[in-house]
């Protein structure tokens, strides 16, 4: 976590910092990402920097957590938008990313973060909202999700999941943004939602005949 001191600049001082190490951190892995460069574009002394972050690795994992929080909270309006339809809310997640990524105002940001995961294998969507592996899904989503819509058996159903299709999705979106067109790379993803919405959503039971 930042320092108090870094809290306490002016905003425009303290996005500069942050503009300069996203833009680092997307350029090159995180091992080879420089401080030097970072302070130089933000303009700050080296000292500065260590009294804003105890070293490289804060501030990536700050920056991390950022891109996470902003994830979450946009998972979380289309969840309540689709009225808890998990497989409506990632289409639109998929929509939304790569309709802004072509946005000239707000695809800087969308290249910083996609930057960022093809640098680094690790750093995917589903570790950007605190997934690693099979950990549970945030916890502010699942109650945006409705259960009674999917096929749960176990306790662990929902967060295994979610991660699948943050996994899913998350392909989808970097081979989207790769593209030219994205309509063929929506066409597959629509797809592969279908096939994974067969297998985990709830089935209504068949009608009676009389």
């Amino acid at each position: 976590m930042p320092s108090t001191t870094f809290f306490n600049l002016p905003s425009e001082k303290r996005e500069k910092l942050l503009a300069a190490a996203r833009a680092e951190f997307a350029r090159v892995p995180y091992a080879e990402a420089s401080i030097n460069k970072m302070i130089q574009a933000a303009d700050i002394p080296r000292g500065s920097f260590y009294m804003y972050f105890r070293d490289k690795e804060e501030l990536f994992l700050y920056l991390m957590g950022e891109w996470s929080r902003q994830l979450t909270a946009l998972l979380e309006e289309l969840l309540e938008r689709r009225q808890g339809d998990i497989f409506a809310a990632f289409l639109d997640l998929f929509d939304r990313i790569q309709a802004e990524y072509r946005d000239p105002e707000k695809k800087e940001r969308y290249q910083h973060i996609m930057g960022v995961v093809r640098n680094n294998s690790g750093a995917q969507l589903s570790s950007l909202l605190g997934m690693e592996g099979c950990l549970p899904m945030p916890g502010r989503l699942v109650e945006w999700v409705d259960p009674r819509l999917l096929d749960l058996r176990s306790a662990d159903d929902l967060g295994d999941m979610f991660h699948i299709l943050m996994g899913v999705t998350g392909q989808a979106v970097l081979r989207g943004i790769q593209a030219e067109d994205p309509a063929e790379v929506r066409g597959a993803y629509l797809r592969t939602l279908d096939i994974l919405r067969r297998g985990m959503e709830r089935k209504q039971p068949e009608a009676q005949s009389e």
